[in-house]
């Protein structure tokens, strides 16, 4: 894989939204260290203002780490919880997300990964959700 990538990362939320994927597609940045991806890329939103963002995806493990207008640590980790704030400009959320699947597929030029989760906010269920990180040599 090469440093300069194609990132595309689409989000569908189940009960809410089940037709309507919310999808990104931007440039970034990609290394490898330690057998694991590191993808790098930035969105700005012309309200909030520029989040930086970093995916680690491992074996069974994906991490996305936002900073600036947005700020959470969210892992996902086949069947378990893991407890982040989600700070946005508008206040704080405590999301708990529950990874039931997480697929995976390296290529030369082309990393796709596929984690199906359940999202609850202050302890509450919110939805049953997707999320695929779509990386691909530029």
């Amino acid at each position: 894989m090469t440093k300069d990538i194609l990132v595309s990362v689409s989000g569908i939320q189940f009960e809410i939204e089940p037709n309507e994927p919310v999808e990104l597609i931007t440039t970034g940045a990609y290394y490898n260290k330690n057998g694991k991806h590191y993808i790098l890329y930035e969105e700005a939103d012309m309200e909030d203002g520029l989040t930086k963002n970093r995916i680690k995806i491992a074996p069974n493990k994906i991490e996305l780490v936002k900073s600036g207008a947005t700020n959470a640590q969210m892992i996902f980790e086949e069947g378990k919880t893991n407890m982040t704030y989600y700070d946005t400009v508008m206040g704080s959320l405590l999301l708990g997300v529950t990874a039931d699947s997480i697929h995976i597929r390296e290529e030369e030029r082309r990393i796709r990964a596929i984690v199906r989760y359940s999202l609850e906010i202050n302890y509450n269920h919110i939805s049953d959700c997707e999320i695929t990180i779509d990386v691909k040599a530029n």
